[in-house]
């Protein structure tokens, strides 16, 4: 499993900034969306994102967005 919002280094973007407060859409690898999970009221985290159970909504594979901006996927 890879959540790909936290930057590694200075270079990277953080793809979680002005993102926050976007619902977290979890598609199976067919692009059909199996879950849509709201933000909390303080916005996501990435602690918050890497701890979400994929799997448990596409147990054999999934690709996840904050709004549209993709953040991760199984395949990474």
């Amino acid at each position: 499993m890879s959540i790909v919002s936290r930057p590694l280094n200075h270079n990277e973007p953080d793809l979680l900034i002005g993102n926050e407060h976007q619902c977290l859409i979890i598609k199976d690898l067919d692009s059909n969306v199996v879950a849509k999970i709201h933000a909390p009221h303080s916005g996501y985290t990435h602690d918050l994102l890497e701890s979400i159970d994929y799997y448990a909504h596409s147990p054999d594979g999934w690709e996840a967005y904050l709004g549209s901006v993709w953040i991760g996927s199984s395949e990474v």
